[in-house]
């Protein structure tokens, strides 16, 4: 039965890779006057964006500061343009949620400054009173799920993760929770995840209202499989 959902963000509730990189791009071509690719700059994903930035960046630490100012403000501008709205039923998956009493928080390795412009701008913010946020040195998820765990007062037992990236599956089996993977971005690394052998994995945002039904309940529908095991929908 699971009694307690713990959302990632980027490629999970919203398709936000194209600004993330966009944002960085602009900032280190304001800074370095130089075009980042978008491999160059995906390479760097695992730290939040500050510790992007200092990858991007290696051996000029005195431009770093200015670089996460940048990224902050092309993030904001081109929200807009480049991620206008969450996966579509996010809003109502999230509700539903709520309202059968699961609990819900929010573990991302983005910098608390730029989850809070999206969720804001998504309208999202309401639904996690509880936020953990990502670290300029990365690596830092398992801690930061077991910290939203005992914020909620949660047994990993009673969890569940979602998350898009093969390293969410990695992140889960040193809490150990288990993992429902993302597949449903258009970017999303779906050999990767499934080399990984995640507890379940969805291709259909959609169906996640189902999976839930199914799986908070205690019932109708099949028990949670052990730790490694794997359910497609």
């Amino acid at each position: 039965m699971i009694k307690t959902a713990i959302f990632d963000f980027d490629g999970t509730l919203a398709d936000t890779l194209p600004l993330c990189r966009e944002a960085f791009r602009r900032a280190v071509r304001d800074l370095d006057g130089r075009t980042a690719t978008d491999e160059e700059i995906e390479s760097q994903f695992g730290p939040d964006d500050l510790g992007v930035i200092q990858r991007l960046l290696p051996g000029k630490p005195e431009l770093h500061e200015r670089g996460r100012e940048l990224f902050i403000r092309y993030y904001r501008e081109l929200h807009p343009e480049l991620a206008p709205s969450p996966f579509p039923g996010a809003h109502e998956l999230l509700h539903a949620l709520r309202n059968r009493g699961i609990r819900l928080a929010m573990v991302t390795g983005k910098r608390l400054e730029s989850a809070d412009i999206s969720l804001r701008f998504f309208h999202l913010d309401g639904f996690f009173p509880i936020l953990e946020t990502g670290s300029p040195e990365g690596g830092v998820k398992p801690d930061r799920i077991k910290r939203a765990l005992n914020r909620l007062n949660s047994s990993a037992e009673e969890a569940v993760y979602i998350g898009d990236s093969p390293t969410d599956v990695d992140a889960c089996r040193a809490v150990p929770i288990r993992i429902l993977a993302a597949g449903w971005a258009a970017e999303a690394d779906m050999e990767g995840l499934k080399e990984r052998k995640p507890d379940y994995l969805l291709t259909r945002f959609e169906d996640m209202d189902r999976f839930f039904r199914e799986h908070a309940s205690g019932g109708p529908g099949e028990p949670m499989p052990p730790h490694g095991g794997n359910e497609g929908l």
